[in-house]
Parts: structure tokens; sequence; C-alpha cells
């Protein structure tokens, strides 16, 4: 009798451990070689993860992964290769590519040789919580909606309240698209309901099959949209300030150093400008050269 009320016991705490340890136990485990082992080995084996961003890090049509930052990571490769003699294997892995919140989680519970690719924003507060490679790309965040709504004119911030008036916001948690909502929504909109999906390209879909939504975006949505035709529109009231883009990595990521000694040489090089042109296109950059 007292043996079976033990096993209960033990039964007991084991799913109360497993339910409390289930919320960290879903985020990727991702490691990778470090800088100071793979110099003196003089091989490395290092883990890229993604979030699907338009232009930056998406799957090709060969189902292999691509985008202007693949293309950086694969240059760096090269550099280090001539430079240092250490050759880097990249390992892609991405537990849910359309989760952007997952993959932040992701970089930022991994180890050693770890870089994460997507259109994710330089801030202060990230800082603290990864290193960041020199930014790569500079971006403006834009206001969108289905192409019915009345457009909100360049300057004319002020009126968003009228001129979307009974409308909701869509976008991502934790994202800098979700602070410059919450900032429009204190000075300008404070009725403004503000929706989550796990994904910018779930917020584009969202906003293009009801015209009672609008999203907060980055340039590359908006880009993506105009070549498939899509229902939508941009408010030049809505453009918001300039931010630039960076390659992540966890705090213990030792192969920043290079990464920025390479980076600093690369970006604007004429190699550099033929990738972003492959993936963006020339019509968005000339808009982005022109922020």
């Amino acid at each position: 009798m007292n043996y079976q009320i033990n096993v209960s016991r033990r039964a007991k705490f084991a799913i109360c451990t497993f339910f409390i340890l289930l919320p960290i136990l879903s985020w990727a485990q991702y490691s990778g070689s470090t800088y100071a082992n793979a110099k003196s080995k003089k091989i490395a084996n290092v883990t890229i993860t993604y979030s699907y961003a338009p232009g930056f890090a998406y799957k090709g049509a060969s189902g292999q992964t691509e985008g202007i930052c693949v293309d950086i990571m694969n240059a760096y490769a090269a550099y280090m290769q001539k430079n240092e003699g250490i050759k880097i294997n990249f390992k892609y892995i991405s537990k849910n590519p359309n989760n952007f919140s997952g993959f932040l989680n992701d970089v930022k519970v991994s180890k050693g040789g770890v870089f994460g690719l997507s259109n994710t924003t330089i801030t202060e507060a990230r800082k603290a919580s990864y290193n960041f490679s020199p930014p790569y790309i500079t971006n403006m965040a834009i206001l969108i909606s289905h192409k019915s709504v009345r457009t909100l004119g360049e300057g004319n911030m002020k009126e968003i309240a009228t001129v979307f008036k009974g409308m909701s916001a869509v976008t991502v948690k934790n994202s800098t698209n979700e602070k410059n909502l919450k900032t429009i929504k204190k000075k300008y909109y404070p009725s403004l309901k503000i929706e989550y999906v796990n994904s910018f390209s779930d917020a584009m879909k969202v906003v293009e099959k009801d015209p009672t939504k609008f999203t907060n975006q980055d340039l590359a949505y908006y880009f993506e949209a105009m070549k498939k035709r899509s229902p939508l529109k941009r408010h030049p009231g809505g453009d918001m300030s300039k931010e630039e883009f960076g390659i992540i990595m966890p705090k213990s990521n030792d192969w920043s150093p290079s990464l920025e000694k390479f980076m600093k040489g690369y970006i604007g090089s004429t190699a550099y400008k033929k990738v972003v042109t492959k993936h963006l296109g020339s019509t968005a950059v000339k808009f982005m050269n022109s922020l």
C-alpha cells in the first residue's frame, strides 16, 4: 500500500515537473563551435537559424535557405578561409521560420557559434540579450492597410484616429513594429486595439483580407506585396524613423569581433550591392538608398 502511494506521489511530481519545464524545453537549444576552438583546429561547425523575412532570409525555389543575410554569411565564411585558414561548415536549422518571437528566444538561449538571420532591428534593449553584427542595411517601418482604406497623407499622423476610425492594428509581439504601434496608440490613437500574430507574413495576410485592420511593417514586406500585386497600400503619413538591421548571436558567441571586422570591409562593396539588388530588386534598392 505504501509502495503504491509513493509511486503515485512520484508520478504527480514527474508530471508537475514536465509542465513546468515544457516552455523551456520548447525552445531550441542550438549550439556551434566557438571561434577560440576553430582558431586552433582550423575547422568549425556553425549553426544558423532564421526567421522568414522577404529578401533577407527565406526558402528559395530549390528549397535552400537564401537571402541577403545568407549571402553575407557565405562571404564571411570565404573571408575566414582566406584570411585565417578556418573552414566553416554551416548547418541551417529553423524550428518555425514564421514565428519571430520564437526565433529571438531560440538565439537567446543558444550557446557558442550560433547566428540568427532575419530583419532584426538593432536596439539598445536587445543588446542586453544578444551580440549584434554591424548594421547591414537601413530600413524604415511603414503603415500598411487594404487599398480600400482612405490614405493617411504625409505629415498627417495626428489624423490617424479619424482616418483609421474603427480599425485595429495587427503585429508581432516583442517586435519594434509593436513598439511603433504602441507609440501611435499613446500619442494619437488612445482607443486603438492591437492584435497579435506569430509572424509579419501572417499580419500581412490578415490586412490583405480585412479592410478593418492595418499593420506596421518593414519596407521589404511592402515591396513583396507590390510584386504579388496584393490589394494593399502604404500610408505616407505613417512613415516611421529609420532603423538598422543586424545579424544576432547569443551572448556566448565569440565570433562577433571577426564578423565585425569582415562586415566593415564588405558592407557597401560592389559584391554587397549586387547581393542586395539580387534579393530586393533595383526599385527597392533605390528607395532604401534614399533613406
